[in-house]
């Protein structure tokens, strides 16, 4: 069974024992905002304080009209046949150094973009995809080769623009609220339905995107300000999934074979209390629980978890900590300096772009074990101001 498949195998399992009613875009609201007040209620309770972010529970539906009002009648789902092919060795992140980009293998170039990037995305070993200002305009999707050249381009929204672990997809919403996909080796996107619901971001992007089988989790938040928001599960064919991980108050990352995920257990702001968990998608299990790190990724292998201190402060924080996705065990703990950001490399390295006290931006290659950090990258900067070296997908 591939990642897609056991993904939506663990989707069916709880849809089906859930015995899902046909429900509306505003049921499917209504019932996140009761089980949110419940557990918030529970929560104080308890002495944990409130908490946030909570997501409803599994009802799958599929299939019917793609209104951004009303999601599609429910049907009972069955796991997809369909191969996805994942490529076995992820083609590593790329950085912004002074407006050019760097490849992991030691390539450069200079998109011809007159505007700010805030995205860089791989796609296949030729392509980037850049999220962009052109000429200070408004936010577009590029696609460039790897001299920079600009092959195509593409009116998006803003928070907008997904990635997935191997550079063999990227997916993005067109101002029409209909997300788009872009697959390696293919020079045009294709249009994913149905429509994602207005004020809605991607959250992930499963490895294995085809054309044929993609899924999406989608963030979508409430009606009235300050009304929380909802995840949803939505697939290339119209099926659309509230999205719940038991025992789970927000999701950060999902496995890389779609049985696992990251996210928080306790938020408590009063109280500055936030703990996050890896637990089993399907059972809601949990593996372990930390309240010493936060916003947990997996490692292309599914085998070690990112973390960062779950309270920054200001516009970076202090520490990266990997960890043991089973268990939790401390692997590698980083700190000096400020840092900015952090993606994994490979299944055993990563990078760290951060800021010395003396106002130097680096950006630092480590290891799993005792090595000292590789400098890749230095650049002159101001203490206090935020780092000249930016990390892509």
């Amino acid at each position: 069974m591939n990642e897609q498949q056991a993904f939506e195998e663990a989707l069916r399992i709880q849809a089906v024992g859930a015995g899902t009613p046909t429900l509306t875009l505003d049921d499917v609201r209504g019932r996140a905002r009761g089980i949110r007040r419940r557990r918030a209620s529970l929560a104080a309770a308890a002495g944990v304080g409130v908490v946030a972010a909570a997501v409803v529970p599994i009802a799958l539906l599929v299939g019917g009209s793609t209104s951004e009002d009303t999601l599609p009648p429910v049907d009972t789902p069955t796991v997809s046949d369909t191969a996805n092919p994942v490529t076995e060795e992820p083609l590593g992140p790329g950085w912004i150094v002074g407006g050019e980009v760097h490849a992991a293998d030691g390539t450069s170039f200079t998109p011809e973009v007159d505007g700010e990037i805030s995205y860089l995305l791989r796609l296949g070993a030729d392509r980037w995809v850049l999220g962009a200002y052109p000429d200070g305009g408004d936010f577009q999707v590029l696609v460039v080769d790897g001299s920079g050249a600009v092959l195509s381009s593409y009116a998006a929204r803003e928070y907008g623009v997904l990635g997935d672990r191997t550079g063999s997809a990227v997916v993005w919403v067109a101002k029409d609220n209909v997300r788009r996909l872009l697959v390696a080796g293919s020079d045009e996107p294709v249009e994913m339905r149905p429509l994602i619901p207005s004020g809605s971001d991607l959250r992930a992007l499963l490895p294995g995107c085809t054309v044929e089988s993609c899924t999406t989790i989608v963030e979508s938040y409430g009606i009235s300000p300050g009304e929380d928001s909802t995840l949803l599960a939505m697939r290339e064919n119209g099926g659309v999934t509230g999205f719940d991980v038991p025992g789970l108050l927000s999701l950060d990352d999902i496995s890389p074979d779609g049985t696992l995920a990251t996210g928080y257990t306790v938020i408590d702001e009063q109280a500055f209390e936030f703990c996050s968990a890896v637990v089993e998608i399907r059972t809601g299990r949990q593996l372990w629980e930390t309240c010493e790190a936060s916003s947990l990724r997996f490692s292309p292998d599914g085998e070690s978890v990112l973390g960062i201190d779950p309270y920054p402060d200001g516009f970076g924080h202090s520490f990266v900590d990997v960890l043991d996705a089973r268990d939790g065990t401390l692997l590698r703990h980083y700190e000096g300096g400020t840092v900015f950001d952090e993606r994994w490399e490979r299944d055993g390295t990563y990078l760290v772009s951060m800021q010395t006290n003396a106002g130097e931006n680096l950006l630092l290659r480590l290891g799993l074990g005792d090595e000292e950090p590789e400098v890749v990258e230095r650049t002159a900067g101001v203490s206090g101001e935020p780092s000249g070296i930016r990390l892509g997908g």
